[in-house]
């Protein structure tokens, strides 16, 4: 926000901490699935661990400069080695897991699957955060969770003998990221930086994947080498937005937000992969704007105080 003008910085740094945290959240949402088209694409050959492997090493590459900025290896530098280690253990399991489950499923599928992690997300919150949810944010979470849940097709979720490999892969990174996100949460309130969290999540990713990756490689054509220097620098910025939402708003009222990574996912996939919406999408859709628009009416209206 830096680049703002002052007048329009002014007026930022008045509106309520959960409002500002909504729209980092909107434009994580924004970010991943610009991300997640480039997976999808890159895994029509390259297997998604190596995708996983090259994402996170051009991600170190863009953080170079503010790597150098921060004092190069100090920029590394936590009071909490092994708070930082598990958030990034997780997160590359979990990120794993998503790459996998955008090869084998649409996009807007998987994007929803994902959104079971709202289940997880509201008792991490309350057990590790402390946080005090009101009864009109638990029934817009909910209204806004069954719009997901609609949008995956219910029969398919229900008929257990045929679950997608893929959907198994989505439901995993669903419930590790409600763990991470937590986490990010803690290392924000003990006063942990951005890029070190960044730097942490991406160096044991490339440490996870680095064997897998050898035995797995496939040489990266020209076109990929750009789309996976891309997906890098994406990434990177998506994952800032993240960081910086829970930093500044209450995870279980920012959290909903991410669903708006749903309806834009939804449009990408019609217009790049011809995923044509279902009536399931439509109706899921009308909840999560419903939800969205709500919380962040009561927000807005309600300022910083504990009412939701």
């Amino acid at each position: 926000m830096i680049i703002l003008p002052v007048n329009l910085r002014n007026r930022w740094d008045r509106t309520p901490e959960n409002l500002r945290g909504a729209m980092w959240m909107l434009l994580m949402a924004i970010f991943f699935v610009a991300a997640d088209s480039i997976i999808k694409i890159l895994s029509r050959r390259l297997d998604p661990l190596e995708i996983v492997f090259f994402r996170n090493v051009f991600s170190i590459l863009w953080l170079i400069p503010a790597i150098a900025n921060a004092g190069g290896v100090k920029a590394f530098r936590t009071n909490n080695p092994w708070l930082q280690l598990t958030r990034a253990t997780l997160g590359g399991i979990a990120m794993i897991c998503i790459f996998y489950s955008l090869k084998l499923l649409p996009l807007a599928d998987a994007t929803a699957v994902m959104f079971s992690r709202v289940i997880w997300m509201i008792p991490c919150a309350v057990l590790l955060l402390g946080e005090t949810i009101q009864w009109r944010r638990w029934t817009a979470t909910i209204v806004g969770f069954v719009g997901v849940i609609l949008m995956v097709q219910p029969t398919e979720l229900l008929n257990f003998g045929s679950v997608k490999t893929g959907m198994v892969f989505a439901l995993t990174n669903a419930f590790l990221a409600a763990i991470i996100f937590t986490l990010i949460k803690i290392l924000k309130g003990r006063g942990e930086s951005n890029l070190t969290i960044l730097l942490w999540h991406a160096s044991v990713s490339v440490l996870m994947t680095s064997i897998p990756t050898w035995f797995l490689w496939i040489m990266p054509t020209p076109f990929e080498i750009l789309l996976l220097v891309a997906l890098g620098l994406i990434v990177t910025i998506a994952h800032s937005c993240l960081i910086q939402a829970l930093a500044v708003g209450q995870a279980t009222a920012v959290t909903p937000f991410e669903y708006s990574r749903v309806l834009f996912a939804g449009l990408v996939g019609f217009i790049f992969f011809s995923e044509v919406p279902t009536i399931w999408t439509c109706i899921g859709t009308l909840l999560l704007i419903a939800s969205a628009l709500y919380i962040a009416k009561r927000e807005a209206l309600a300022g910083n105080n504990q009412e939701g």
